[in-house]
Formats: C-alpha cells, structure tokens, sequence
C-alpha cells in the first residue's frame, strides 16, 4: 500500500483469499486515518478511527466473526507456507491458461490488454452462447457457478473466469474442459 500510495484498501474475504463469503478487511493509512479525525459523521461500519480505538484494547465495534477470524489465520498460514511470489506465479500459469482458452475459442476480453487482473477475467460474449444455459451444465457438473446482482444486467454480455484463490492449473483445466463441454 505505501509503495503503490494507497490510503484505504477494502476487500472481501472470499476473493483471492478463497474464505467464505461475509467478511471483510481493510486497512488505514495514518494519513487516512488523519483526515477521519476532521470529520463528524465518519457512519457506523466504517469508523476507522473506532476500529483504531477499538484494536488497542484488543476488541471490534461489534460482533467479530470468529470463524472468519480463525480461517483467515489458517488461510493466512496456508499462503505465507506456499510463499507469496510462489503464489503469485501460480495465478500468472493459471491465468494463461484462461486467456489462451478464450483467444483460441473465438471470444474478445472485456478489458483491455495493459487493465487485466491476473486472477479473473471478464470476457465479451461475441460468440452469442446463453450464458444462463452454459452457467446451469457447469453447475450440474458440480462446478460452482455464480451471478451477482452487479453482473446480473450483463451477464448475458460477459461473463467472468476466476483463477484466483487456490485454483490451481488442474482446477483451471478442469473448468475450462466443462465450458468446452458446454458450448460443443
């Protein structure tokens, strides 16, 4: 975060961390959490000077979700064992894979070239397949499958690859050899 000049970093927990869904982490510059001083109505959930008062007494605003808690510890361990650049390396060989299935398919990427992420790709749905009828096979083979509500309006027109997490090549490979099921 210092070296890129970011002040505030929110995420959720269930993305490249591969924990369930609900939880969420962030952290706080001290230039951040200076210009929260200078305002009075900073809300509830994310009061970072609350969170601050609140960590030196070992405590949280509310409720702590302690599964999340304890399986990002163990999550945690699990990466910092694999290495972060070994990690890292594995999302660039998982990429590839991705971005050679959609190249060789016939699909477009929804990014440009230098603005896509090494862990999840959109692709541009120019081959016109029914997205909501490929989403179902993959499914029914077991493969996990999502559409939020922030997609929902274009998931006919994209839809989204991840090989984020602890996707591993067979993983990716595995997928990719579903969707080509699928669209044959």
């Amino acid at each position: 975060m210092d070296a890129l000049g970011i002040d505030i970093m929110l995420t959720g927990a269930q993305k490249a961390l591969a924990l369930p869904p609900g939880f969420s982490l962030f952290s706080v510059s001290e230039k951040a959490f200076a210009r929260a001083e200078k305002h009075k109505d900073r809300g509830y959930y994310f009061d970072f000077l609350e969170f601050k008062k609140q960590q030196n007494e070992f405590m949280t605003p509310s409720t702590p979700s302690i599964g999340h808690i304890f399986a990002l510890q163990s999550k945690l361990d699990e990466i910092f064992g694999e290495t972060l650049p070994k990690r890292f390396e594995r999302h660039i060989r998982t990429n590839a894979l991705v971005h050679d299935w959609v190249s060789e398919r016939g699909f477009e990427f929804f990014a440009e070239e230098n603005f896509r992420s090494i862990t999840l790709t959109c692709v541009k749905n120019n081959r016109g397949i029914d997205v909501r009828q490929a989403r179902a096979r993959i499914s029914a083979k077991n493969i996990t499958s999502s559409s939020t509500a922030a997609t929902a309006k274009s998931k006919v027109k994209t839809f989204r690859l991840s090989n984020m997490g602890d996707e591993t090549e067979e993983t990716v490979a595995h997928l990719l050899a579903c969707l080509d099921d699928c669209l044959a």
